[in-house]
């Protein structure tokens, strides 16, 4: 009996050692990784299209992606404001960025994607017409965007050199011109 004992308790310690090892190791890695990505810089940024552009914004800002399955129209709003969007018993207004920057008359498909942006006191939703993905643009690969490129260029922080645009989620966020604060009707 105290032979068994004497095994489970060695056993018990060789897992805890083993336990421990791996903590550290994982630890290890852990820190190597956060330091080889301070060390490339650069920022995540979630990407999609828009026609035939591509644009991104920073995943800091970025809430959620979705295609939703409907987005209710709100009367008596400006045309770039595509309806709301019900997302676990919480609505959210839909821009087209499309119309709103003056890229297009509008989206390509009927049903488009939705990326959720949220920050300090605004969170609205942008309609897009694909979600590409996400991946890391490195620290000094942005140019500047042309001025004169219309409205784009009031919320571009730059151009990569694949053509990918990157937008100022901030200056979505704090724009006042996106907040619909309007009453319809008669005064009572």
């Amino acid at each position: 009996m105290e032979s068994s004992t004497l095994d489970y308790l060695k056993k018990e310690s060789d897992r805890e050692l083993l336990r421990k090892r791996a903590k550290k190791m994982a630890l290890q890695t852990s820190l190597e990784n956060s330091a080889s990505e301070n060390v490339a810089g650069g920022s995540d940024y979630v990407f999609f299209r828009l026609g035939p552009d591509v644009y991104g914004l920073e995943t800091s800002i970025v809430k959620e992606v979705m295609i939703p399955e409907d987005i209710v129209a709100v009367p008596c709003t400006p045309d770039f404001h595509l309806g709301v969007l019900s997302v676990r018993g919480h609505l959210w207004a839909v821009i087209d960025m499309c119309k709103f920057l003056g890229i297009r008359e509008g989206l390509e498909f009927e049903n488009p994607g939705v990326v959720m942006l949220s920050g300090g006191e605004s969170e609205f939703c942008i309609a897009v017409d694909e979600i590409l993905g996400v991946s890391r643009i490195p620290e000094g690969e942005l140019k500047a965007l042309p001025k004169g490129d219309g409205r784009i260029s009031e919320y571009s922080l730059g151009v990569t050199d694949d053509r990918k645009i990157v937008l100022d989620g901030e200056a979505f966020l704090q724009d006042e011109s996106l907040i619909v604060n309007e009453f319809v009707g008669s005064d009572i």
